[in-house]
């Protein structure tokens, strides 16, 4: 099969994640091409995250989606690949998809996954737009509606946090609906010793260096910044927080599954489903603090319980969740009912 994946690359963070694990396995066994930027706003090649056999075409994504000459010129270079699908990772790439149709000699079927929570309505323009968990699902409307979970390509992990403390790991933007705000406050009314390690960065860093510095915790917590192996810190947690009150699907929630000891969230997405009733947080310092010291003084019981959830990991391997959305694929080229 011969796919066509279009990305608007602004960072490399969870959607962008997905994409190019989708085209790094799909490549294995199809013709596949990544359409996008090649420099983030940070600087970052895309292509550094590419596996050699997948082909990338550097096109412009900052332009007028209504300009009937960039448009001509994106259809110019669809219609010398002439791919059996198109596969959007972003609703402004799905319109110049849906608007470039014209200018082809056949209909290309396109696909939209659904990474986040905002309402679009230019999802209708998808012959089929994936969930990537049932709440994302719900926003979907498109003809064609499905739920594929969010997958992720699973590495070899090492120890990089040292074992004399309990520590405790966060993986996300330093945004404020991240919520590293509600973990701070929290973890500064515990009773055991600990440190938290927050990987990312973002807007909201300057907020969160001052809750830091007013709760007197400076040496318990580190906002480390961006890295290449979340999963390394991960790994050597002896728990992993999130505390996001929004999410399309969290790859670090996979991360946390397979990686880590045991992870709690807030209950969003689909968070209660994959992790249980024990591993739910509230929104709320004062009962997370709370929470937090049961899991401490009975950490071996909250581990026995999470060895279930853990022994679910592998549904969320990159191989299984590509095989899903080429299933689907076949599914619209042979214009059979999607299961």
């Amino acid at each position: 099969m011969k796919i066509v994946h279009l990305l608007y690359f602004t960072e490399f963070a969870g959607t962008e994640k997905v994409c190019v694990d989708l085209c790094n396995t799909m490549s294995q066994d199809n013709e596949v091409f990544l359409l996008g930027n090649l420099y983030d706003f940070q600087g970052n090649k895309i292509t550094d995250y590419l596996e050699d056999a997948v082909r990338f075409v550097d096109i412009p994504t900052d332009k007028n989606r209504h300009n009937i000459f960039y448009l001509y010129k994106i259809s110019k270079i669809l219609k010398k690949i002439d791919p059996d699908v198109i596969h959007c990772h972003n609703t402004k790439l799905l319109e110049i998809m849906k608007y470039c149709q014209i200018f082809l000699p056949k209909k290309i079927p396109i696909i939209f996954t659904k990474h986040n929570w905002f309402v679009k309505k230019r999802m209708k323009y998808a012959d089929l737009c994936v969930g990537i968990s049932p709440e994302t699902l719900k926003l979907c409307n498109a003809k064609n509606n499905i739920l594929i979970e969010n997958g992720i390509k699973f590495k070899q992990a090492k120890r990089v946090l040292p074992d004399s403390t309990f520590n405790i790991v966060g993986v996300g933007r330093l945004e404020e609906h991240k919520n590293w705000q509600l973990a701070i406050t929290a973890l500064s009314k515990v009773s055991f010793d600990y440190r938290l390690y927050i990987l990312g960065k973002g807007v909201y860093e300057e907020p969160l260096k001052e809750l830091i510095t007013q709760l007197n915790v400076s040496d318990k917590v580190k906002l480390v910044g961006f890295v290449d192996n979340p999963w390394d810190y991960i790994y050597s947690s002896d728990l992993q927080l999130l505390p996001s009150r929004l999410e399309g699907f969290s790859l670090a929630l996979i991360e946390g599954i397979y990686y880590g000891k045991m992870v709690f969230a807030l209950d969003t997405a689909n968070h209660r489903e994959v992790l249980g009733d024990d591993f739910i947080v509230e929104n709320d310092a004062e009962k997370l603090a709370v929470k937090l010291d049961d899991v401490y003084h009975h950490y071996d019981e909250y581990s026995k319980k999470f060895s279930s959830v853990k022994a679910e990991s592998s549904r969320f391997d990159i191989n299984q969740v590509a095989k899903k959305y080429l299933d689907a694929y076949r599914g619209l080229l042979n214009k059979t009912d999607i299961i």
